[in-house]
């Protein structure tokens, strides 16, 4: 439903806090006692995780990471230390960028033996369960709680034309400020750039997929008992180090990367905002944005259901709460970035819009007129015929004259998520806010075109898109919005970033 729709299935429908505890919290070295060639020995995998007792943690947060943070353009190291609103998930971009940059990915064939956290940070190096092990570590030791970070062990399963791959994978999940669980991938290792080799076999969908969790504390099961009954000690023999890191690059070709180029926006703000992303091999259909999950929807995030002006309130409240506390409210960043891409995607504005020099002009909430050559025209016989589109009629048994009566005029958007209006599984399982659905005018948003109709935000025509049937037309609206979008981002955090 946005710019880049997602075919990463799962990555927010587990348990992340875990299905039970296993209380039997012990698996194999893979290392031979000390002086011993042969063997391994027992070893309880909380002890991989240090915490803020360990002195060479303190060590590493006091001096490596503070001088990693003073070589970064508007970090600092206060908001780093304190508790205020906003440094616990400042905490976690810095030192997921801090692991990213200064401990080198070294893949290792066969069983290899996990480092300990000291371990890798003395040897500057590690795969992936290595990366994941220090990451949860510093995480811990910063101060944030064990009850906002689990080591992840699992797969990582692509499908290629109907036929799956597993990768074993070790990764963290970190839980913001704002309740979401997101992914820290120990493979994000540098930027990727396409490459042949690699685009030719891109997989269609991609999913973490999780069997234990573990902190400091527990190890939990992240399946169901009934849906996996291997032992961990069997799981953990496996070699954990077969994702190379180019699989799972985390840059995504996306709105904010190109809106936001190295001159206005320091790397490691733009990195710490593409955490908000999970994302496989940069591909747009392979991302998902924490704002687009089911149980979070607010149609006015999303410019959905003709919510238009109540849209750029939202819009202008979190630029003015990015612009007072920037280093702190990346996420109020985030937000408003995503609602200006969608408003370009999801309404009628693109259509309507004046274009000059093959460009769409921004869209000025305080003066919405200001840009459109003529107020939105949606009669019979238009290009944008409300007699093409479908209704809800189950929330309103109005005709399309009826609809072009109300919404005549008007910037407008498509309905999403209105009861008994389904359009696919993700849509079935979207709620809109009781509070706007207890509104006097919300029957009326029943009369839109259905949002699949009439949006743009794919850069293919999907087929039940029915405003542009003529594939050329589709593709230049998608570029006028796209590009047009990549501009007003730009143009906001620019105008707001006040570190």
């Amino acid at each position: 439903m946005c710019f880049s729709f997602s075919k990463i299935s799962q990555v927010h429908n587990w348990n992340w806090d875990g299905e039970r505890i296993v209380h039997e919290s012990i698996v194999p070295s893979s290392r031979p006692p000390v002086g011993h060639s042969k063997g391994n020995y027992d070893i309880d995998v909380r002890e991989f995780l240090v915490n803020e007792r360990n002195v060479i943690m303190r060590r590493t947060l006091e001096k490596d990471i503070r001088k990693f943070i003073s070589k970064l353009p508007h970090a600092s190291w206060e908001l780093f230390c304190s508790r205020d609103s906003g440094s616990f998930d400042f905490r976690a971009n810095i030192i997921s960028e801090f692991v990213s940059k200064e401990i080198q990915y070294i893949p290792t064939n066969g069983l290899d033996p996990w480092q300990f956290p000291e371990e890798t940070l003395s040897l500057k190096s590690g795969d992936c369960e290595d990366r994941a092990l220090l990451i949860a570590s510093l995480l811990l030791a910063s101060g944030i709680s064990s009850f906002n970070v689990r080591v992840a062990l699992g797969k990582f399963r692509t499908w290629t034309k109907g036929k799956r791959h597993d990768f074993d994978h070790v990764w963290v999940m970190y839980k913001t400020e704002v309740g979401y669980w997101q992914v820290i991938e120990p493979a994000h290792a540098k930027k990727i750039q396409k490459r042949t080799e690699i685009k030719k076999d891109l997989p269609d969908k991609a999913e973490y997929f999780p069997l234990y969790l573990f902190n400091d504390v527990h190890l939990w099961q992240a399946q169901q008992p009934s849906a996996y009954k291997k032992k961990i000690s069997e799981d953990l023999k496996r070699d954990w180090s077969s994702l190379h890191p180019e699989f799972a690059g985390w840059v995504h070709k996306s709105l904010l990367n190109k809106a936001l180029s190295a001159d206005i926006c320091p790397p490691w703000v733009l990195n710490s905002l593409n955490r908000h992303f999970t994302s496989v091999l940069w591909q747009k259909n392979l991302t998902i944005d924490d704002v687009d999950l089911p149980g979070s929807y607010d149609p006015r995030d999303h410019f959905d259901n003709g919510y238009i002006t109540d849209g750029w309130d939202l819009v202008k409240d979190r630029l003015a709460q990015f612009e007072k506390e920037s280093l702190k409210n990346l996420n109020a960043f985030h937000l408003a970035a995503h609602a200006i891409a969608d408003f370009y995607a999801h309404t009628s504005y693109g259509h309507f819009g004046f274009v000059s020099n093959g460009n769409l002009q921004l869209f000025d909430p305080d003066n919405p007129d200001s840009n459109l050559p003529k107020k939105p025209d949606y009669s019979s016989g238009t290009a944008f015929d409300f007699q093409k589109f479908s209704r809800n009629t189950s929330l309103n048994k109005g005709t399309a004259v009826d609809a072009v009566k109300y919404w005549q005029g008007k910037i407008i958007s498509g309905r999403y998520a209105q009861k008994g209006d389904s359009h696919g599984v993700a849509e079935a399982i979207t709620f809109i806010p009781p509070d706007l659905l207890k509104k006097k005018d919300f029957p009326s948003r029943g009369l839109l075109p259905h949002h699949n109709e009439i949006a743009v935000d794919e850069d293919t025509r999907s087929k039940e898109h029915v405003l542009y049937t003529n594939g050329n037309t589709y593709s230049e609206q998608y570029q006028l919005r796209y590009d047009a979008a990549a501009r007003h981002i730009r143009e906001a955090f620019k105008k707001h970033w006040k570190p």
